[in-house]
């Protein structure tokens, strides 16, 4: 999928080579985060994102920041997503037939009334 996109999916082989070049080895810290904080605790190297996934998440956080939240949920996830304006979650959207600017209005609505 991420080739589809057109990011290469290298597995972090740059990085971890460039980290290698400083004497850090990335599989030592795996092995000792899995060992004192259980397995999968360090995922390294973080998932590549595609453009218009890290435009959506970007918006993200704007939106829960708009709202005065210091977390985001799948709600801000979603207005992220609306916000940002393309991406595949809106093709999909698009292909339900739902209207985005309903949408939206839904979702801040019953973000303000559970909201404390």
């Amino acid at each position: 999928m991420l080739e589809a996109a057109g990011i290469a999916a290298v597995g972090g082989q740059p990085a971890k080579d460039a980290l290698s070049s400083l004497g850090i080895n990335v599989k030592e810290i795996q092995r000792q985060a899995d060992t004192n904080f259980g397995p999968g605790a360090f995922q390294y190297p973080k998932p590549a994102y595609t453009p218009d996934a890290k435009k959506a998440l970007e918006h993200t956080l704007s939106e829960a920041r708009a709202l005065g939240q210091e977390k985001f949920g799948t709600e801000h996830i979603l207005l992220g997503m609306l916000a940002a304006g393309e991406g595949r979650g809106l093709d999909v959207l698009a292909a339900l037939q739902v209207d985005s600017d309903d949408l939206r209005e839904a979702v801040l609505t019953r973000v303000a009334r559970e909201a404390p």
